[in-house]
């Protein structure tokens, strides 16, 4: 356990809260807490913000405290962070500390954010400590901290400045991915019982492109099997939802269509399968099977992220998958598909077309970014074929010589 860490909890509203614990000491630390409240959690921000935030300055109190720094009292005493201390900091912030982070070190926009989350702290706590009347040369020091930890801050492109690659999953993986959940496979690394669930899952992953906050908040009563519909909702602080790291929904409510064939799967499951489990007292769709307390509970991020990563074994091809990659997927065949229509369909209608599916406020521009990987990748094969057509006419007038 670390010294210094968050504690995430559920509230009798149903509210997920969390605080930054002196794991020592057992006791929450006062300044960052109260930072937390009243920066964030009351003014509305949700409770993902709100966690990144308790483990950047969680990370920062960590640091103090490996380097014997009492930041108040530094404060207090116009005996600020040195330079130096900050280009300690900065390498600090950067280590990797997530199994689930392959690479040694975070990238340019967590780093952005951490550091500009700390500066932001630090402007806040000597504004709080200083709240009497104080020497304008400390307000003047306290600021020009701030600013050196700013300055630090890696430069990340503007959105329209970024290139944007296609991550989605290519055809002949996909292949492999569906032989893979098929119960019926030799290749399928599941047990039995959860073969039906798990095939489910990944299915409406590919065919909906919902975000695995979107697919672990479904509940039966969700699902129209008459219409073959399916409601994606927002269910923000569900007091009948047991985990505490509640599925999120980023995305807007929308209602989408469902394929008969995996609208009969889901129907199936729910009739002969997950009725074995189910506590009936939440209606969640995908619950959990395994043997103990949690069985028939909810299924949870950290199982569904199993999930995932065990299909990532079972190929060399499916090696880095992660769920998010199949709504990549499903945005780049929905631009295929629209390139493909007899009727041209102009770039607003597909965009408009592509925010309600996908659930994205209207002009947000996140849906033209998607169409850009799509144009990108088609602009890279005409230029392939336009290279192959100019070498074979060097080659031709090498062969006339």
């Amino acid at each position: 356990m670390t010294s210094i860490g968050i504690n995430k909890f559920v509230l009798t509203s149903g509210e997920r809260y969390c605080i930054i614990m002196d794991n020592e000491n057992k006791a929450p630390l006062f300044y960052p807490n109260l930072y937390l409240t009243i920066k964030l959690r009351n003014r509305g921000c949700s409770v993902l913000t709100m966690e990144a935030a308790a483990l950047t300055l969680s990370l920062f109190y960590r640091f103090l405290r490996e380097n014997n720094i009492s930041i108040d009292e530094r404060i207090l005493h116009n005996r600020f962070i040195s330079n130096s201390e900050i280009d300690r900091l900065f390498i600090f912030l950067t280590k990797k500390r997530s199994r689930r982070i392959r690479s040694p070190s975070i990238s340019k926009l967590t780093l952005y954010h951490r550091l500009n989350t700390i500066a932001g702290y630090l402007l806040w706590l000597s504004e709080t400590l200083y709240r009497y009347d104080t020497p304008e040369i400390n307000i003047l020091n306290a600021e020009k901290m701030v600013r050196s930890i700013k300055e630090r801050k890696p430069r990340i492109p503007k959105r329209q400045d970024r290139t944007y690659e296609n991550d989605g999953i290519p055809e002949n993986v996909i292949k492999i991915i569906m032989d893979v959940i098929d119960p019926h496979s030799n290749s399928n690394p599941f047990e039995i019982y959860v073969r039906q669930r798990n095939e489910i899952l990944v299915l409406m992953l590919y065919e909906l492109g919902v975000r695995c906050g979107e697919l672990l908040n479904i509940k039966i009563e969700d699902i129209d099997f008459q219409k073959n519909r399916i409601r994606i909702k927002r269910r923000a602080d569900e007091v009948n939802d047991s985990r505490i790291n509640q599925p999120l929904v980023k995305t807007l409510s929308r209602t989408v269509s469902l394929d008969k064939t995996v609208a009969l799967k889901i129907y199936n499951y729910i009739v002969f399968d997950r009725s074995k489990l189910s506590k009936g007292n939440d209606g969640f769709l995908f619950l959990s099977y395994k043997p103990g307390p949690t069985q028939g509970n909810p299924l949870s991020m950290s199982a569904y992220h199993k999930i995932i990563s065990k299909i990532s074994l079972c190929d060399p091809l499916l090696n880095n998958l992660r769920g998010h990659q199949f709504r990549h997927t499903w945005n780049y065949n929905f631009s295929k598909l629209m390139d493909s229509m007899p009727t041209k369909v102009s770039e607003n209608q597909q965009e408009k077309m592509r925010e309600r599916l996908m659930g994205w406020k209207e002009n947000s521009g996140t849906a033209s970014i998607y169409n850009k990987r799509f144009i990108n990748e088609k602009a890279n094969e005409a230029s392939l074929r336009l290279q192959e057509r100019l070498n074979k006419t060097i080659r031709r007038k090498d062969e006339n010589k």
